[in-house]
């Protein structure tokens, strides 16, 4: 058996920003009305809200993970999240895992652990059993005229 194509850092660092950029734009332009309306009515109804930003964010990846193995900016960057015992998809738990271990991995721990494990694994990923790959492309099928 061929040994997989892990997703090098660069390619998993730019979809993580465009993952990010779609977050912070909807956190700066719509979100924050709705905290501001939040936090208007009481501490308690504008920290709830905050929870559901990272509750919404938080499963975002998760749901997407567990459901196509790729985010919006793991799709366009052409990797998709696996499981190490190449199940055909993860099971939330493993979505979880990897991604409760964002936060931690954030603080460097993640980039270092990438750029120097032999399946390029970050925490979460060691954790949740994972490996991010290059997707294998399709062939074009030609259509007969």
């Amino acid at each position: 058996m061929t040994e997989p194509n892990y997703a090098g850092f660069w390619r998993r660092v730019l979809a993580s920003l465009l993952d990010n950029t779609v977050w912070i734009l909807f956190l700066f332009w719509i979100y924050v009305w709705i905290v501001e309306g939040a936090f208007a009515v009481g501490d308690t109804a504008g920290i709830v809200a905050i929870l559901a930003f990272f509750s919404l964010w938080f499963n975002y990846f998760a749901i997407c993970e567990w459901r196509w193995g790729q985010t919006i900016g793991k799709n366009a960057t052409g990797i998709e999240v696996r499981s190490i015992d190449r199940a055909p998809r993860l099971t939330y738990g493993q979505a979880s895992i990897r991604n409760l271990l964002r936060l931690v991995d954030f603080f460097v721990i993640g980039e270092v652990m990438i750029a120097t494990s032999k399946r390029k694994q970050r925490l979460g990923d060691l954790a949740a059993k994972t490996v991010v790959l290059r997707r294998v492309p399709h062939p074009v099928q030609e259509q007969p005229a």
